[in-house]
């Protein structure tokens, strides 16, 4: 087996599900997976969208 394929699979990640209020009073749902590094910046980025 490749060395690649050996460190894709070991990165660790994180699911991100972000909720926004529609106009009619319901709720819609994004989910994203980022590095765990990247969380931060993510957060940050969807807290400037809502």
């Amino acid at each position: 087996m490749a060395n690649g394929s050996q460190d894709t699979a070991s990165r660790k990640m994180a699911k991100l599900i972000v909720a926004e209020e529609r106009g009619d009073g319901n709720y819609g749902f994004r989910q994203k997976i980022v590095p765990l590094d990247d969380v931060e910046e993510e957060l940050e980025e969807a807290k400037e969208l809502t």
